[in-house]
C-alpha cells in the first residue's frame, strides 16, 4: 500500500515537473516572436529599407510576449493607458503622445509583452530600419519649419507642421524618407501624390525626391520626417 502512495506520488511529482518544463518552453517559444509575426503589431509597407509596423492594441486586450531587436523608430500616437510585462528592456518606454524616438538594441533587445489599460485602442507606429549599408546623406535641414528630434547612425528624425493653406516644401535629398501624419488635427493635408487624414497616414519618398505638403482645409497637421542613411 506503501508502495502505491510512492508511486502515484511519485508519477504526480512527474506530472507537475512535466507540465512546468512545457510551460517554460512555451513560454521561451512565444518570447522569441520577432514584433513583425505578433499580430497586432501589422506590417503595413516593407522595402530594403524599412519594415513599418502599425500596431493597434484594443481596449481590454494584451499582445503576445514579443522581440524587438531591429533599429527601429517608434512613434505614439494615442493618449492610452497601457502597462507591461517586461523579460528584457534595455530602456524605458515613454508612452506619451506625439513621443517620437530612436532604440539601436545594438546591445540588448527588448522582449516583452503590453497591454491596454484604457477604454480607447492604443495605436503606434514601429518602424524597423532595415538597411545595414550606411551612407552619408545631406546636412540636417534647418529651415524654421522642421524641429530636429535625434540624429543617430541609421536615421535622423524631425517633426514638423503644415498649417491651413500652407505649404512646406522639402527640397530633394540624397536619403530616401519616410513621412508619417501624427496627432488628431482637423482637416487634410496633400503631400505630392499622397492625401494625410488621419493619424497613421505615411508616405515613403525615394532619394532625390522632392516634397510639396500643402494644408488644404481645417487647421493643419503636424508629421513626423524621418531620413534614412
Amino acid at each position: 500500500m506503501n508502495n502505491n502512495r510512492k508511486s502515484a506520488t511519485a508519477q504526480s511529482i512527474g506530472r507537475v515537473a512535466l507540465l512546468i518544463i512545457l510551460l517554460a518552453g512555451s513560454f521561451s517559444s512565444s518570447a522569441q516572436i520577432p514584433v513583425s509575426k505578433e499580430p497586432m503589431h501589422r506590417v503595413v509597407f516593407q522595402n530594403a529599407w524599412v519594415r513599418l509596423l502599425d500596431v493597434h492594441i484594443p481596449a481590454g486586450d494584451t499582445s503576445l510576449m514579443h522581440k524587438h531587436e531591429i533599429p527601429s523608430v517608434f512613434i505614439v500616437l494615442t493618449n492610452t493607458k497601457t502597462g507591461s510585462e517586461v523579460v528584457v528592456e534595455p530602456a524605458k518606454l515613454q508612452l506619451t503622445p506625439g513621443n517620437i524616438w530612436f532604440e539601436g538594441f545594438y546591445t540588448s533587445p527588448r522582449i516583452h509583452r503590453v497591454w491596454n489599460s484604457d477604454t480607447s485602442e492604443f495605436h503606434v507606429i514601429d518602424m524597423e530600419l532595415l538597411n545595414k549599408t550606411i551612407t552619408q546623406i545631406d546636412s540636417p535641414l534647418n529651415a524654421k519649419d522642421f524641429t530636429l528630434l535625434f540624429d543617430e547612425k541609421p536615421v535622423r528624425g524631425y517633426r514638423f507642421t503644415v498649417g491651413a493653406h500652407a505649404t512646406v516644401r522639402i527640397p530633394a535629398r540624397k536619403a530616401p524618407m519616410v513621412i508619417v501624419g501624427l496627432g488628431d488635427a482637423s482637416g487634410y493635408v496633400r503631400t505630392n501624390n499622397k492625401t494625410f487624414e488621419k493619424k497613421g497616414d505615411f508616405m515613403f519618398v525615394p532619394a532625390n525626391t522632392a516634397v510639396n505638403a500643402v494644408g488644404m482645409s481645417g487647421t493643419g497637421r503636424q508629421f513626423a520626417l524621418l531620413e534614412l542613411k
